[in-house]
């Protein structure tokens, strides 16, 4: 009776999850595929760099196109097709279009640019309005709990590993997850403030409803869980093949 019902369960589960369209058609207008292949190309360096100095043989270099594989196949498994259908009916808002080209913009842009934006915001009559606004886009958009999913699952256990030097106490764990936290949530929130410079009071408030629905919710979760289980296999690679101490070491003689 058991196995029938597992298998009851996996075929439910097997014609509900999002389907490959959707996860590509995802990708395309979430501009996700191009922040993929930036960071493939941004590790792919990295990894060039530490096979040169540990004279690995290519063999032993990890595929970077596995990552924009775990990627989709996280999301696939962790959002079902409906899921996925009220996700990309957000994007068929112009507003958000708008804000997605835009946050794209800013990783070519000069970081003083958003440094300046701000502090001139900050110091301007009756931004007050706008500040709020985009504190609370912010709150749904990179919710704290889709952050805990990405230090949990990819922070956390290359702390409790020792990558990056000694191992990691408990107490020492929690204080880097709440520094962590912090410093990610004011990271996005001077993005989010740049971005929608543009924006007038009614676009950001169409931009707070659309990140306030469940869409945007299991959207935020997929993405961050995605990425940390994309990034987690290449860094523990990464760390089995080099001695982090020893490099530290050799850079602060």
């Amino acid at each position: 009776m058991k196995k029938i019902l597992f298998i009851l369960s996996f075929l439910i589960h097997l014609s509900f999850a999002a389907t490959s369209a959707q996860i590509e058609q995802y990708l395309l207008v979430s501009h996700a595929e191009e922040e993929l292949l930036t960071l493939e190309a941004q590790f792919s360096a990295m990894q060039n760099s530490f096979s040169k100095e540990t004279n690995s043989s290519e063999s032993d270099t990890y595929d970077m196109q596995m990552l924009s594989l775990r990627f989709k196949d996280y999301l696939q498994k962790h959002l079902s097709e409906d899921e996925m259908n009220e996700i990309l009916q957000n994007y068929k808002n112009i507003v958000l279009l708008q804000f997605v080209s835009a946050s794209s913009d800013i990783q070519r842009d000069d970081e003083n640019k958003t440094i300046t934006y701000i502090e001139k915001l900050k110091n301007t009559p009756n931004s007050e309005i706008r500040i709020k606004l985009v504190e609370k886009i912010t709150h749904y958009l990179y919710s704290k709990e889709a952050m805990v999913i990405m230090f949990d699952e990819l922070m956390k256990p290359l702390l409790q590993n020792g990558i990056g030097g000694n191992k990691i106490n408990k107490e020492l764990l929690e204080s880097t997850k709440e520094d962590y936290l912090k410093s990610m949530l004011k990271a996005a929130n001077e993005e989010t403030l740049f971005a929608s410079k543009d924006f007038t009071i009614e676009e950001l408030e169409t931009l707070l409803k659309i990140a306030k629905t469940s869409a945007s919710e299991h959207e935020s979760k997929a993405v961050f869980g995605g990425m940390a289980y994309a990034l987690k296999e290449f860094f523990m690679s990464l760390a089995s093949r080099y001695d982090v101490n020893k490099h530290q070491h050799k850079h602060t003689k």
